[in-house]
């Protein structure tokens, strides 16, 4: 014990920075800013209603919260409020009803105080018919973010499937489910991709359902299970709103899934007027710092950016990087190199990058590189 002592501080210092945890999460709002006869003719929320939803929002300890029906950006901007001043909301563009003032959307509340935005898109590229019918009326949202005190970054990715029990609302949940599939499990193969991801949101179904059978079957994306099923909405004994994970996210502590179901002595329609009929969601995440540097984020030309506040443009397409003249860092062979490309290093993965360092120029064989990034 005696030659264990001096080992002990740098010991307890491992087991802290171990133990640097944060926590992600999600709920459904049920139409937050819209008239109240959406919510069985309750009467509209108040501010002191939106007040209260953001201070139940800091109470989570959440550094990001997915939302879902929120009807505009200004009923969201008053719960962010209500959380504090750095808190901050991105919000999707779709959803939108036919009466023209009634919407659906979805989107991110995060503490900019905890976490950097990196990115927001809508994925506009995904599918929206299946089989012959229409699909992804609200159409997912993702975001990247950093958490600041360990450097760890994450992708999050919103949804809210299609709600209903009948035939029809099962087609296109499962379509729903099999274009969000497609989608994940190809990012999850690109070279490079950072594999911390985590889908979630208002599912409108269970554990067991198709939407689980579909994002599982490639081995490449797993639901996060209660340790006891318990209701995450009001109306049903079932949990309704999920967590879906990436078998490559390590941060994610798989047995922290929690539900929010206190009613703190509140009558259901008490809770419901001021909250929602749904309950918040929330899993840990715990990081020393950022596990995979070297990964990157892929972003599709075709979305539409989200910026801060509840705006929405139209991205446009994201060029290849490493043209004549970038610098970059490049790893080949076991050894690190940066300069100037003296030419564009070809996409299709072959022929040579032309690199002009300090030493003079390098030629390196595309095959060989293992990481290829622009120098900051």
């Amino acid at each position: 014990m005696n030659l264990l002592r001096p080992l002990l501080p740098l010991l307890l210092a491992t087991l802290c920075a171990a133990q640097e945890t944060f926590r992600i999460g999600t709920w459904n709002l049920e139409f937050l800013g819209a008239e109240g006869n959406y919510r069985n003719n309750l009467p509209p929320r108040t501010d002191a209603d939106h007040a209260a939803i953001g201070r139940k929002v800091r109470e989570l300890g959440v550094s990001v919260l997915a939302v879902q029906e929120i009807n505009d950006a200004a009923a969201l901007q008053k719960v962010a409020a209500g959380a504090g001043d750095s808190w901050q909301l991105v919000l999707g563009a779709s959803g939108e009803w036919t009466d023209g003032k009634t919407a659906q959307r979805i989107g991110f509340l995060y503490d900019s105080k905890v976490v950097d935005l990196l990115f927001a898109e809508q994925l506009d590229h995904l599918p929206r018919e299946f089989e012959g019918a229409p699909i992804f009326h609200r159409v997912p949202v993702t975001a990247g973010f950093r958490h600041r005190p360990t450097g760890a970054d994450f992708r999050l990715v919103t949804v809210h499937l299609k709600a209903g029990q009948k035939p029809d609302d099962q087609k296109k949940r499962r379509g729903e489910a099999q274009a969000l599939a497609g989608w994940l499990d190809e990012l999850r193969r690109r070279p490079g991709e950072d594999p911390d991801i985590v889908l979630l949101g208002d599912f409108n179904s269970s554990y067991g359902a198709e939407p689980e059978q579909v994002l599982e079957r490639s081995g490449l994306f797993t639901y996060v299970d209660q340790k006891k099923p318990t209701p995450t909405i009001l109306h049903f004994a079932e949990p309704i709103d999920q967590v879906v994970v990436s078998t490559g996210c390590v941060e994610l502590r798989r047995d922290s899934l929690s539900v929010g179901n206190d009613l703190r002595g509140l009558a259901k329609e008490a809770w419901r007027q001021t909250y929602s009929d749904h309950f918040p969601v929330t899993v840990v995440l715990a990081a020393t710092g950022d596990d995979d540097p070297e990964a990157t984020f892929h972003r599709d030309g075709r979305a539409v950016e989200l910026v801060p506040g509840g705006g929405s443009r139209r991205a446009a397409a994201v060029a290849w990087p490493f043209e004549a003249g970038v610098a970059v860092h490049i790893k080949a062979g076991g050894e690190w190199y940066e300069g100037r490309l003296v030419a564009s290093v070809p996409q299709d993965g072959g022929g040579w990058v032309l690199l002009a360092t300090d030493d003079g120029l390098l030629a390196i064989a595309c095959a060989q590189v293992a990481v290829l990034r622009v120098r900051s």
